[in-house]
């Protein structure tokens, strides 16, 4: 009489070590190359949404100049001069347009700090403040800019953004027509020179 025996085969349902050193080397490769572009990423978002939130504030003020019939001014919060971004800054009916806050003004909107590493330095147009008048110009012309790790550029990449503003009240980010990584201001494009005195 025959026997019937039945046979199994077993199946390795895991890795083997040779298959999950590859597995990590591969991957290795892939995170060393994804880390530098995500650290730009992510520092471009910063300065990007850094100088947008200015150019909005910086817009706010002039439209309130204009809709109150009066001048409306930023001014820094910190002592040291050009520096804006350190302590931040205040948005104010200015009353007696002498671009300090007053007691009794009325406050419309309060800019925080900055985190480091982010900076935001004005030139000397722009030491302590920049008032717009009730017709919506500025009472000057000059540069705003924010840098990340106190340079302009790193290795081509930019660690900038600058934000204009003309006489006629008009505020803009700038572009970097070159293509250095360095913004420019005015016409014909000069690149910003520093981040601490645009």
């Amino acid at each position: 009489m025959p026997v019937n025996r039945q046979y199994r085969c077993s199946v390795s349902l895991g890795f083997t070590l040779v298959e999950l050193l590859v597995t990590i080397a591969v991957a290795a490769v892939l995170l060393g190359l994804a880390i530098p572009n995500f650290q730009s990423f992510f520092i471009n978002n910063r300065l990007v949404a850094g100088a947008n939130d200015f150019v909005a504030a910086l817009n706010t003020a002039r439209s309130e100049a204009i809709r109150r019939g009066i001048s409306v001014s930023l001014v820094k919060n910190s002592a040291t001069a050009g520096d804006w971004g350190s302590a931040g800054w205040s948005l104010f009916v200015d009353s007696d347009q002498d671009g300090i806050l007053d007691a009794g003004e009325t406050v419309l909107k309060v800019g925080e700090a900055l985190p480091s590493p982010l900076t935001l330095y004005a030139n000397n147009n722009f030491t302590n403040f920049i008032r717009f008048k009730s017709t919506g110009e500025s009472t000057n012309s000059g540069t705003f800019v924010f840098c990340h790790g106190g340079v302009l550029q790193q290795g081509g990449d930019s660690r900038s953004r600058a934000v204009v503003v003309g006489g006629a009240g008009r505020v803009r980010v700038a572009i970097d027509s070159d293509g250095d990584g360095i913004p420019n201001k005015d016409s014909p494009p000069v690149n910003v020179s520093s981040c601490t005195n645009p």
